[in-house]
């Protein structure tokens, strides 16, 4: 039977022997955050890619398509909705709790969120974002692992209409993970992110995105602190009318700015949702990530499943 102490102290030591020749350890809850919003990628519907322009919509398929050639109905442009409340459970199986190339060990985690946006438009290419959200992670066998994620953020995007509707977006960001039932803080972090993204439109049916992006972090404890460079790929279907499923590729450069330590970190990912309601739905996703770093001990392979459901309200 696995002794939860002792592989929670091998992991940490694994994890954190960069950090510990500087005096210092780092919990590995702050790698397994980091890696959980990478892998979460939303879609981008193709109605955002444009603000303030109404897209075409079709008729709906009949027998006499080919006879009539294909139908357009031109769509009037939607309210505007600019606040969002949702929230989330759901249940990931992994298979390296530590994100470490020894020691490896599987666990289940059940993670619960809660979050407000304010997207408000300045004219027709302008739009500001401002969120707030808490999640809560809770491992099954490695419960001292358990830690909670507040986020704040504010930004801005600009679609550049003018060079083929890529849009460009600036963004602050605040997060602070904590333990032990939102008490005792493990990591604290402030990032400024550059953005870049397009959204290639195949059919009414499905498109591309690509995202470029770049951001430089100031962290507490110090030596967790790193510049990200990241590009992703990625690929939307509309299956049916309530099923969804996106195929992404992310790769990621990160660079340590207090210690000698740089990782490129590669992550394929498969998910599948669909809407009961315009409210609420139900996902799927798969992912593996490999990271490759210059100090061997953080080199690592993962495999993620995991199931859940969410509520939108937007108004």
């Amino acid at each position: 039977m696995k002794n939860p102490v002792f592989v929670f102290i091998s992991i940490a030591a694994f994890l954190g022997g960069g950090f510990l020749l500087h005096g210092q350890s780092v919990a590995p809850q702050i790698e397994q955050s980091r890696h959980y919003d990478a892998t979460n990628v939303p879609s981008l519907p193709p109605e955002e890619s444009t603000p303030g322009t109404p897209m075409p919509s079709f008729a709906a398929e009949s027998p006499g398509d080919d006879d009539l050639g294909q139908q357009v109905i031109l769509k009037s442009k939607a309210r505007n909705q600019p606040i969002a409340v949702y929230g989330g459970m759901d249940l990931s199986h992994t298979t390296n709790v530590g994100l470490t190339d020894d020691f490896q060990e599987d666990d289940w985690l059940w993670r619960s969120s809660l979050g407000v946006t304010y997207s408000p438009r300045f004219g027709n290419y302008l739009l500001g974002n401002f969120s707030l959200s808490q999640d809560v992670f809770r491992y099954d066998e490695f419960d001292e692992l358990d830690f909670e994620s507040l986020n704040i953020g504010a930004g801005l995007s600009y679609n550049l209409w003018f060079l083929y509707g890529i849009n460009a977006g600036l963004a602050f960001n605040y997060n602070r993970l904590t333990a032990e039932d939102y008490g005792q803080e493990i990591f604290s972090n402030r990032t400024v992110t550059l953005t870049l993204s397009r959204n290639f439109i195949l059919s009414r049916a499905h498109f591309l995105y690509l995202v470029g992006g770049a951001n430089t972090a100031w962290s507490d404890p110090e030596e967790a602190e790193r510049n990200e460079y990241t590009a992703l790929a990625g690929y939307h279907v509309r299956i049916a009318r309530d099923f969804e499923v996106d195929l992404s590729y992310r790769l990621g450069y990160n660079h340590y700015s207090e210690i000698d330590r740089e990782d490129l970190s590669q992550t394929l990912q498969l998910t599948a949702r669909y809407s009961f309601t315009p409210w609420l739905s139900a996902n799927a996703s798969i992912s593996g990530s490999f990271n490759d770093s210059d100090r061997s001990r953080f080199d690592y392979e993962v495999l993620n499943t995991g199931v859940g459901f969410s509520l939108f309200w937007r108004f």
